[in-house]
């Protein structure tokens, strides 16, 4: 009786063994798969926009500071409805119409940090000027393929309300944008 009872004790661990090396080695491969899958998914190239340069012709130029945007840049993104706030944040003016920014997020208890690049173009109606994400990031993380496509709607309706308001009335359109490290330059024109 007990040679059998030996017997079934080690096939039952053989088993087990088994079992295990099997599930580990599955496991394993999915781990593998969806880590491909996920590098595959969040490794994207950032976005472009087509090159930028002065209109050849303008009737005012509108320069923006960088300590402005900066300023107002954290204050307006929380006047605005959204799941999370920024808690702090910085934009860093470049040639070509184009800032980097760095903001602290607030999402329940977490505060992580996101880097990113985007670019300033003339709307194609002219009536305004379009911040558009080039490029979002969050360590080493690309987060470009999970912001979603409207996620500066509503500051570009902001924008859009505030050129009206205070330039549209006066028959102007924006005919260029431009920039260098530390202005924002808008060209506008009675022309289109």
């Amino acid at each position: 009786m007990r040679r059998a009872s030996e017997g079934l004790n080690n096939s039952s661990i053989a088993r087990i063994l088994t079992a295990v090396a099997i599930g580990s080695v599955l496991g394993l491969i999915v781990g593998v798969g969806i880590s491909g899958g996920l590098l595959v998914l969040l490794s994207v190239d950032p976005h472009s926009l087509p090159a930028v340069s002065p209109p050849a012709a303008y009737d005012i130029e509108v320069v923006v500071e960088e300590t402005y945007i900066n300023r107002i840049m954290v204050q307006s993104a929380n006047e605005m409805d959204g799941a999370m706030s920024i808690t702090a944040g910085r934009m860093d003016l470049r040639p070509g119409a184009l800032a980097g920014f760095v903001v602290e997020i607030e999402v329940g208890p977490l505060r992580p940090v996101i880097e990113g690049t985007v670019g300033f173009r003339a709307t194609e109606d002219g009536s305004s000027i379009e911040v558009a994400l080039l490029d979002a990031r969050m360590g080493r993380m690309n987060l470009n393929r999970l912001v979603p496509a409207d996620a500066l709607a509503t500051v570009n309706i902001d924008i859009k309300r505030l050129l009206v308001d205070r330039v549209g009335s006066q028959g102007l359109h924006v005919a260029g944008v431009e920039s260098d490290n530390h202005t924002l330059r808008l060209y506008l024109s009675r022309e289109l």
